[in-house]
């Protein structure tokens, strides 16, 4: 239907006899369209939602038809690594990030700490205000987050209502008063109701650091992750947990170190 569409609009414009295409599937892999300008086609391709077609010029001046090619695999690379509603790094992209990052904490001997963060009682949110609300609160959250992380930190949403936080080269410590100032500050915010009043949302995040002294893959930094997220979960809520340190389980045992205080140490 799109192509029988297409090509009567531009048949006519160009006066050029056309074959009508025929009702069986097939696969176009080129059309001559004489007469259209770049001009036409990007009013034409914006008003029939044909993005993903690329145009290539016969002669002339090509630079307009490249720009526009390289302009389409931007934003084709960019909706491969985003997520479409907050902007966000989607799981795909958070997923290749993480792995990267514990390699790279695996050969320098330098910290990576991942936070799992998820909103609290979001399904009641959704329930009460409807989806569209819960959708504004979800870009509002997602804005806080990209707020509070470094350029060189990734930012992510996994699916739902749950988000995570990559924190290259930080420590157990600074990452919890990162995490901490976070769900203070989102805590602090306040919504509008559809029926006028204010209402708040929490959220609660799972924390755990790795150093490199361990082997390590990404679904293990994830669930210790997961797992200190549902601590927190079930301690209340609206805080932060950390996980078990895997790095510890490196340290002698006759350092006579405490528990307590390796978790200091690794955690800086």
């Amino acid at each position: 239907m799109e192509l029988n569409s297409l090509q009567k609009e531009l048949c006519t414009r160009a006066n050029e006899h056309c074959v009508k295409l025929d009702p069986e599937p097939a696969l176009c892999l080129f059309r001559l369209f004489p007469g259209i300008t770049v001009e036409e086609w990007e009013d034409f391709s914006r008003r029939h939602d044909l993005k993903q077609w690329l145009t290539l010029p016969i002669d002339g001046d090509t630079y307009p038809h490249l720009k526009q090619v390289q302009e389409t695999m931007e934003r084709l690379s960019y909706q491969t690594d985003h997520d479409p509603l907050t902007g966000l790094a989607n799981r795909r992209a958070f997923n290749r990030i993480l792995d990267i990052e514990i390699e790279r904490a695996r050969r320098s001997g330098t910290s990576v700490s991942l936070a799992i963060i998820d909103l609290d009682d979001f399904k009641k949110v959704n329930d009460t205000y409807g989806h569209t609300k819960g959708d504004e609160v979800l870009v509002a959250f997602s804005r806080k987050v990209f707020q509070t992380t470094r350029r060189y930190d990734l930012a992510a949403r996994l699916g739902g209502e749950e988000f995570a936080l990559i924190l290259s080269g930080t420590g157990l410590v600074k990452a919890k008063r990162v995490l901490s100032r976070l769900l203070e500050e989102f805590r602090a915010k306040t919504f509008e109701a559809p029926d006028g009043g204010i209402f708040k949302v929490t959220c609660s995040a799972g924390l755990t650091c790795y150093k490199g002294t361990v082997d390590m893959d990404v679904k293990q930094l994830l669930d210790l992750a997961d797992e200190a997220l549902y601590g927190a979960k079930e301690n209340g809520k609206d805080q932060v947990m950390v996980s078990k340190i895997p790095d510890i389980d490196l340290v002698p045992q006759e350092t006579l170190v405490q528990a307590n205080e390796k978790q200091f140490l690794f955690g800086k």
